[in-house]
């Protein structure tokens, strides 16, 4: 008798244990960041419930800022209650993925239909040491917008975007306009915000071939003499668009501006300030010399599998079902998205606006950074070593300089951390 109650017990506990396990993966934890409120009402109220509908399985949905995305990652982690998918940011890749706290995507990605639909260069851009860690969804893909009036008021040929930097300064001196003693048309903006000139210098960088990290070595190239070139070379397009004057108000939307690093979600911002902006919007990827490679400079941010979940197929499928062409232009709509697959380009083009289609020829030209951890210490100093030089108050090469020993620290701390 005894022996008979114990092995119902025994049947009894393996049974809870096994419902554990089933309610378990029975559901999926997914940490969206930096979704609108729009999207993430329509994750919650559309997709989750179509995800159960078809594989049986709940979707709990967080948001989280860019901020404390990665303290909640953290005491997922710590609470042995990790979240199964994550957004993921332009630096996830090799920061995470160098922690070892992301799963490469590698095998799912070799037998998914889509994965031949977006431009190599994005699968590129998203690989730490040869593997993938993350699938895209929003592309802050940089290129330099023109009005194309401005540029014909000014005698340039509309047709004819600059083909080198001394084209860019030149043509930022002629269509620099004065209104008295202010600026009725500035022709170049540069970044409005620290760490966004650490970014420009990285993209020029990269335009006279050298990147600002070596991939290989983790090391600094600031100290490189390109660096010092790429620099004087924004200093000198800041002179030619008189930023030693007042401006009078308005932006690219307005046409006070002629050329603007621009991405995608921007182009929709000035469109819904000024639709009629549409008619005079051109694009171009810059470059040092017209036989130099173009550089559009990519800031992808995505979604990955943390490296502990225990739900890694399931959580692959949900993240499959994003991009089925229904949600995935849905979301694309919503937010101001674009997560880059170029058989969307017509569906995207009358949603949201034909000229959304002159991004996408972009991606042929993409090249991402990488920023010491931590990046906001790294390029926020940088940035304001930069600004230093803009203002006249230090040269390229005393910024660079010092901006290259802070970060040859921050570079070494990270190499040991590196699993």
């Amino acid at each position: 008798m005894k022996r008979k109650t114990f092995g119902l017990l025994l049947v009894s506990c393996l049974l809870v244990l096994l419902n554990i396990t089933v309610a378990g993966a029975a559901e999926l934890r997914f940490l969206s960041a930096g979704y609108p409120a729009v999207l993430l009402n329509y994750m919650i109220e559309k997709v989750a419930p179509e995800f159960e509908r078809l594989y049986g399985v709940k979707v709990s949905i967080e948001s989280a800022s860019w901020d404390n995305r990665m303290d909640k990652i953290m005491v997922s982690l710590a609470g042995g209650m990790p979240y199964d998918i994550i957004s993921t940011g332009f630096y996830s890749v090799y920061e995470e993925g160098s922690q070892g706290l992301l799963e490469p995507l590698d095998k799912y990605l070799a037998d998914w239909e889509l994965t031949k639909r977006f431009p190599q260069p994005i699968w590129e851009a998203l690989k730490w040491k040869g593997s993938i860690y993350a699938v895209p969804q929003n592309q802050d893909l940089r290129t330099i917008a023109y009005n194309t009036r401005l540029f014909g008021e000014a005698g340039l040929d509309p047709n004819k975007p600059p083909m080198s930097w001394d084209e860019m300064i030149q043509a930022a001196r002629r269509l620099t306009k004065l209104e008295g003693d202010r600026l009725g048309v500035r022709g170049f903006a540069r970044s409005s915000s620290v760490g966004g000139r650490a970014h420009e210098l990285f993209w020029f960088m990269r335009m006279a071939g050298v990147p600002e990290v070596d991939p290989i070595t983790l090391t600094s190239n600031l100290d490189k003499p390109v660096a010092e070139t790429a620099l004087i070379a924004l200093s000198e397009l800041a002179d030619a668009s008189r930023y030693d004057l007042a401006e009078l108000p308005g932006g690219f939307a307005q046409g006070r501006i002629a050329m603007q690093r621009q991405h995608p979600g921007m182009f929709v911002t000035a469109l819904n300030q000024n639709s009629d902006i549409a008619n005079d919007y051109a694009l171009f990827a810059p470059r040092q010399y017209p036989t130099s490679q173009p550089v559009a400079h990519g800031f992808i941010n995505g979604l990955g599998i943390l490296a502990s979940s225990k739900n890694k197929d399931l959580a692959w499928k949900f993240i499959a079902l994003l991009y089925r062409d229904d949600i995935l232009l849905e979301a694309q709509v919503l937010s101001g998205f674009m997560a880059g697959r170029l058989d969307m380009v017509t569906r995207m083009t009358q949603a949201i606006h034909p000229k959304i289609s002159l991004f996408y020829p972009m991606f042929e030209y993409l090249q991402a950074s990488i920023v010491p951890p931590p990046r906001n210490t790294s390029q926020q100093m940088l940035g304001n070593l930069i600004q230093q030089v803009y203002n006249k108050q230090m040269s390229p090469q005393a910024a660079l300089l010092n901006a290259h020993q802070a970060w040859a620290g921050l570079l070494e701390e990270w190499r040991a951390t590196i699993k």
